[in-house]
């Protein structure tokens, strides 16, 4: 089969592969529709691939909307806004969601309240609050007990309470201390929140002298009070593998982070798609459900296949943010011949059609990479990374193994998919994509009627030369000519690891700490945390980014509970950083971070370093001098405060545990040299020195040393 000249390929710079599969009404038929990205090409209300004289032009409302319709924008969905209209938002599993301010004023007393509504979800269990980016801890009664919004005194300054609603009851309970606070002002029916998840801020009226503590933040109402953003599972959705949910009553489903259940979630979503529950084939759903959930091991920890998070905005095309959700999973969107829609995640599948050379295949079209061309050498895919301050970070490159020549001046193709917030997952994205896009052929047969069977697949098994076989991903429509007798198929390679990561091929992340990649917010690296004069120094390695500084702060561990976090000082030009004072004779804690020029930080580190307790010093320059019927001891006492005595063992063999103590308690000056003579019969002896404490404690025994009498 000759091949044909290079392919003509128009892609968009933005989201991702999509496959759908679009009912064709009244034909009691499915059309397989897909998207490909290859060149960085930006085009206008289509995408256009062609495969020798074979063009095709994939129209559709529902791609157009994914692809270029309004998008998500990530960035806003953390911070509190105060807008007279501002954007409502939908959440969906594991999300990190500020809101819009919605009152904010000074009760009688000059304590400062303000009501956050973060969005139309139910938050399942407590949430994580987060304060300008800072994960705090509160106590029971909702008090910030985190050291950076406390008063200098230990004094708490924040309170925060959020609260949701039910499936069985939209309006969420009140809260009474705001309503106590202004009376008459909230306790109406005017400000019930109904179907929203808020959470009410409160911030102490505190002397002048702390104010500078207080109020040093960038929250919405600009008088310095914090950004307030909370961390938890949202949204809950039906799963038909669990007999105890009952489709069609909201009030049995559960949380779920699963792609396939996000997807018929939002699909059926009075305030997502809005499609009746009948109109979904559930049994396919629960199949594609148990993919999602499989276990993949990476290179950091085992997680699910396919996870997915949404935060939705109101003003975003519905069908986009379906898209979005479809990209977490690589998946397709599936018409069955009743009309009920499912999605196919990515995973490969053998082939249950096959189209041959002798019964099927009427003429193919091909291409075949030329020396190894392609205009991208690989993969990266952006995604909102839980690590990195909740915000959308580049996973490491995915290398495609037909054209990236290392030390070349490479290119890449980048993806966006926020809806994915693990970076295995990412990675396994963008292998997919990267294969599908950039595969070393194309090809394009013309087959019989056998060929509408193609619309319902994903995969169909070629057998026409020794060239052109094997199992092929279908990649654009299935198109039918109009005499109904022929069809074209447009396929790439495909093999059972198109959907996972083989030895080697997941990288680390770029912003994890044994990374040495540059851009995002790296944990500081530390080599070495030591005693040294009765302070703690700290060393580390040199930061990824210019404009970060590192944080390290300690605090005894008796004092944990009740005690406040010290500040070290740091010389990031020495990569240095040592405290004041401290008791080095009790074990201390010691945690740092890393905050840029920007103002963005990552956690403390946690659980905070435990640096053991300074071992007492021991004694030193140990000898033993022989002699005629006895030998001379001598050591020098340890320069430690703790030293109160030594003890001196000898025997007659170098084993510790075959000694003797002969002396108890011999004293002695700091750094004073101490010796004795030991009147003994002829023989070799062997001899150590511990030093102890005054309560007892001992330090590293010294020895053994030996001497011969005669």
């Amino acid at each position: 089969m000759g091949k044909v000249g290079k392919i003509l390929l128009a892609v968009v710079t933005v989201g991702a592969i999509i496959a759908l599969n679009v009912f064709v009404p009244g034909s009691g038929l499915a059309a397989s529709v897909g998207g490909l990205f290859g060149a960085s090409a930006a085009v206008g209300s289509a995408i256009i691939i062609g495969i020798g004289t074979l063009a095709i032009t994939l129209v559709s409302a529902y791609l157009n909307s994914a692809l270029f319709g309004k998008k998500i924008d990530y960035g806003k969905q953390k911070v509190n806004v105060r807008l007279e209209d501002a954007t409502r938002w939908l959440l969906a599993g594991p999300v990190l969601q500020g809101g819009a301010c919605v009152f904010a004023d000074h009760d009688a007393q000059g304590n400062l309240w303000a009501v956050l509504v973060h969005g139309d979800s139910i938050l399942n269990g407590a949430p994580q609050y987060y304060l300008d980016n800072i994960l705090v801890t509160v106590d029971g009664s909702g008090q910030v007990t985190t050291p950076d919004f406390k008063t200098d005194d230990g004094d708490v300054l924040w309170t925060l309470k959020t609260y949701t609603y039910t499936e069985s009851n939209p309006t969420p309970p009140g809260a009474t201390t705001l309503q106590a606070a202004f009376p008459g002002q909230w306790a109406t029916t005017s400000h019930m929140l109904v179907g929203t998840t808020y959470t009410v801020m409160r911030g102490r009226a505190t002397k002048i002298k702390n104010r500078y503590k207080q109020y040093k933040w960038r929250g919405a109402v600009g008088l310095g009070e914090p950004n307030v953003a909370i961390f938890g599972t949202w949204s809950k959705m039906y799963d038909p593998r669990d007999p105890t949910q009952v489709l069609g009553n909201r009030s049995t489903y559960k949380p779920s982070s699963n792609s396939a259940l996000m997807w018929a979630w939002w699909r059926t979503h009075p305030f997502g798609r809005n499609k009746p529950e009948s109109e979904v084939n559930w049994q396919r759903v629960a199949e594609q459900a148990t993919i999602c959930d499989e276990t993949v091991t990476g290179v950091e920890s085992t997680q699910k296949r396919y996870e997915c998070a949404i935060a939705a905005q109101d003003n975003v095309d519905r069908a986009a943010i379906e898209a979005n959700i479809i990209l977490s999973c690589d998946g397709q969107l599936v018409f069955d011949d009743d009309g009920k829609s499912w999605m196919r995640v990515g995973k490969y599948q053998t082939p249950s059609l096959t189209l041959g050379r002798r019964r099927d295949i009427i003429s193919m079209s091909s291409l075949v990479a030329q020396d190894g061309e392609s205009e991208t050498q690989g993969v990266i895919v952006r995604y909102m990374d839980h690590n990195a301050a909740f915000s959308i970070q580049p996973s490491a490159a995915w290398y495609n193994p037909n054209y990236y020549e290392a030390g070349k001046g490479n290119t890449f193709l980048y993806v966006d998919i926020p809806t994915c917030f693990n970076h295995n997952q990412a990675m396994r994205l963008a292998k997919s994509i990267g294969m599908r896009s950039q595969p070393l052929q194309k090809i394009a047969p013309t087959v019989g009627l056998r060929g509408v069977r193609a619309m319902q697949e994903r995969f169909v098994e070629i057998q026409y030369d020794n060239e052109f076989a094997g199992d092929y991903e279908i990649i654009a429509p299935v198109d039918v000519d109009e005499s109904g007798f022929f069809c074209s198929l447009n396929l790439v390679p495909v093999d059972a690891n198109r959907f996972d990561l083989l030895s080697g091929e997941e990288k680390p992340r770029p912003n994890s700490a044994s990374s040495t990649g540059g851009g995002s917010i790296d944990m500081p690296s530390v080599t070495s945390v030591v005693y040294n004069n009765g302070r703690i120094e700290v060393q580390f390695n040199a930061p990824l980014r210019d404009d970060v500084t590192y944080e390290f702060q300690p605090i005894a561990q008796s004092d944990l509970a009740t005690g406040q976090w010290a500040d070290m000082n740091t010389d990031m030009d020495a990569l240095f950083a040592y405290s004041g004072p401290v008791d080095s004779y009790q074990p201390q804690l010691i945690r740092w971070r890393t905050v840029t020029a920007g103002g963005s930080n990552t956690a403390w580190y946690d659980p905070p370093y435990l640096l053991d307790p300074q071992v007492l010093a021991s004694v030193t320059n140990l000898t033993v001098t022989d002699g005629t019927g006895e030998v001379t001891v001598s050591w020098k006492n340890p320069n430690d405060l703790r030293f109160f005595a030594s003890d001196v063992y000898r025997g007659t063999a170098s084993v510790f545990g075959s000694a003797s103590k002969i002396i108890s308690n011999y004293g002695g000056g700091l750094g004073e040299i101490q010796y004795f003579n030991d009147t003994i019969g002829p023989g070799t002896y062997y001899y150590w020195i511990v030093a102890k404490d005054a309560s007892g404690s001992e330090a590293v025994r010294t020895g053994p040393e030996d001497g011969v009498v005669t």
